[in-house]
This record gives structure tokens, sequence and C-alpha cells, in this order.
């Protein structure tokens, strides 16, 4: 049975009883052999206690995508466009898109071996959801820290706000909410339009020149990459870099009341000039998604 209460400081149905607050079906103890296990050879014991993590997992994420898509709802007032199906959301949309995913085992197995001191059970985001919205910068962390009240409502024994919108993670940028629940380790990110597609834009490189250059801010991190490929990689960092600094000035500019968040309608020029640049950057990284979607699919063939 779910029982759920609006909450008096948010206004948003709080779940008093779901998979967040119950502990795992498997020991930490299993977890952990099951981690260990992993990062060796791959191979793990105890199929059925595997089946059992992998499960919960999934019903961790879908209770966090429930939970983002009742607040994306709630916050119409900012999220003007209602919910998108599109890959990527349009800027001045005011759309906004929820997804979540377990990690797979062979990414699961790569982090592991990444990161060979941490644990199984201490990985934040074997369990991850994302809020993508067509938002300022301002409102991005506004989102984020309504999320942090949230989701300590919902059970959360400790709530981290990871602030990654500096780019230093490859280049994506973000906030991410690390979430520990009795039920887990769990994590949310909040993405901007740009800061989303620019995610799946590297992610589509990624495919092309391997996974490898999406850690290239770990100190370990080995990629073997041709001269052209470098070039690219670097022009993908300096779109980030720019695309940062296009959110920036419309931030300012919406602080300042130059024009209404995702109205991109304005008369006067000057007011104009973060918005075209905005949609400029859009269509660049649009561009790049087809191109990169073109290589692989002629590498398939």
């Amino acid at each position: 049975m779910i029982l759920e209460q609006r909450s008096k400081g948010t206004g948003f149905i709080v779940c008093f009883m779901s998979v967040l607050r119950e502990n795992p079906p498997v020991s930490r103890n299993r977890i952990h052999k099951m981690g260990s296990a992993l990062r060796e050879d791959g191979v793990v014991a105890t199929p059925d206690d595997w089946e059992a993590y992998l499960l919960h997992q999934t019903e961790i994420v879908g209770e966090l995508v429930k939970q983002l898509g009742d607040f994306a709802e709630s916050n119409s007032e900012v999220l003007l466009g209602g919910e998108t199906m599109e890959k990527n959301i349009v800027p001045g949309s005011g759309a906004y898109m929820v997804s979540g995913r377990p990690k797979t085992i062979i990414s699961l197995k790569e982090k592991l071996r990444r990161m060979r001191e941490t644990p199984l059970e201490r990985i934040q985001d074997v369990a991850g959801a994302r809020l993508d919205c067509d938002v300022t910068l301002t409102q991005q962390r506004r989102i984020a820290d309504e999320l942090c009240d949230l989701f300590t409502e919902c059970g959360a024994t400790r709530v981290d706000l990871i602030d990654l919108r500096d780019g230093s993670h490859s280049g994506y940028r973000a906030i991410h909410l690390h979430l520990r629940f009795p039920a887990g380790f769990a994590e949310v990110q909040v993405r901007t339009a740009l800061q989303s597609h620019w995610a799946n834009v590297y992610e589509s490189a990624a495919d092309i020149f391997g996974r490898q250059i999406r850690y290239l801010h770990e100190e370990n991190c080995q990629v073997l990459l041709s001269p052209a490929e470098k070039k690219i990689v670097k022009l993908l960092h300096g779109l980030s870099a720019h695309t940062s600094q296009v959110e920036k000035e419309r931030d300012e500019c919406s602080y300042i009341g130059l024009h209404p968040v995702g109205d991109y309608n304005v008369e006067s020029n000057q007011e104009k000039i973060p918005s075209i640049e905005y949609k400029i950057y859009y269509t660049i990284l649009n561009k790049l998604d087809e191109q990169f979607r073109k290589i692989r699919g002629s590498r398939r063939k």
C-alpha cells in the first residue's frame, strides 16, 4: 500500500511508503561481494541475488521518475510547454523531459574498474534520473534546491547538491543531486536545454571515438585518438564553454527583465542578442548530431 500526502512546504505529493524507504532485498555484504566479482572477472556467483538487486534498482528509478514528473507538472508557471517526447528540448518551448535508467551491466563493470576503491554499494548513480528543462541557470538552481527538499521528504537521509556547471567533467554541465535513501544511493541530474543537448551530442561522439572521452577529467584516463578526432573532441569542449557563456548572458538578461523567460519574440534588437545566440548554438549542436548519426550508421553497414 502506498500512502500519499501533499507536503505543506512544496505542495508536491510525497509517498510515505515507497521503495525509497525500503531496505534493499540483498544485504550490503552480498552487494559488496557481487561488486568485487564484477570488477575482477565480470561473473556474479549468485545470479538470484543479482537479479533481485537489479530489480530493486529499477524500482528506485521508477519512483525517482515519478517524483520528478509530478514535480515538473506542478511547476507549470515555469515549464509552460509541458512534457515533450522529442529527443531534445527546443529553446523557447518551456518544455521539460524526465528520464531514468539503472546502469547497464557493461557500464557498471567499466565504472567499478575505473573506481577501484569504491564498492558497488557506494556507487552513486547505479539508479539515476534526469530532469531536462528549458529554464535559465537561476531557475535551474532554484529547481535543484526544491528537489533537495522534495527528496528529503521522500525519505532521503542525506542529499548533496553538486554544481557541475563549470564543465570540469569533460565538458558535461549539470546540477547533480546525490541522494542516500534507506533503499540505497541514487543520483538525479537537472539540466538546461543546451546542457542536455550538448551531452547527447557528446554521447554520440563517444559512440564513435570511444567511451573513454567521457572521462577525460579523470587522472588515469588514457585515450588514443587520431589528430582529426582530437580536433573534433576539442571543438566539442569549446562548444560546451561557449554555450555556457550564452546561458550566463541569457540568465543575466532575464534577471534584469530584458525579456520574459522563453520569449524569443521581443521587439528590441538589443534584447534579441542572447536568444539569437542561444538558437545558433542549438542549431550547431543539431547539425553535429546529424553528422555523428550518419557516421555511426555507415559503420554499421
